[in-house]
């Protein structure tokens, strides 16, 4: 009997609902386009949350340890109180190395259903969602590691 494919969502288990973002520079991104290829960390961050601020280090150092093991991280702008111009002044200071990307107008902030940040999202390389919490996990090395496996979609967990 045949198996149903995943079905589009937000949700550990789920496939990642598709988008299209530009960074602070008008770069496009677009997350079906690195399905099969990479594994992708989304965080929605501000400036202005402390929390957030916390975790760009551990996020920095897993970056520049897996980028050429196939994980890519997009840290996603919650546009709350920031210009472009704030945010990319933060970024050279705090050295994130990783794609900024503006959601404009909170649309992928709405269809994420994103109410708290630092909200995090780990999507395996087969585009199906292994993670989703409002901090990164315990374990979280281990689970990028396991994220870079072509089929980790069968190993998510939420929190």
């Amino acid at each position: 009997m045949p198996t149903m494919p995943p079905r589009e969502g937000r949700q550990p288990g789920e496939l990642a609902y598709d988008f299209t973002l530009q960074d602070l520079d008008g770069k496009e991104y677009r997350l079906k386009d690195l399905r099969g290829k990479r594994a992708v960390h989304l965080v929605f961050w501000a400036t202005w949350c402390v929390p957030c601020v916390e975790e760009i280090p551990q996020l920095r150092k897993v970056y520049e340890h897996y980028k050429d093991q196939g994980l890519e991280i997009f840290g996603i702008v919650v546009p709350m109180n920031q210009t472009k111009e704030g945010v990319r002044a933060f970024v050279e200071k705090f050295r994130m190395t990783y794609p900024i990307l503006w959601d404009e107008g909170m649309v992928l902030m709405d269809r994420y259903r994103i109410d708290s940040i630092p909200q995090n999202i780990l999507v395996g390389r087969d585009g199906i969602i292994l993670y989703t919490g409002t901090g990164l996990p315990r374990g979280y090395e281990d689970l990028v590691r396991r994220s870079l496996v072509p089929d980790a979609g069968s190993q998510a967990t939420a929190r």
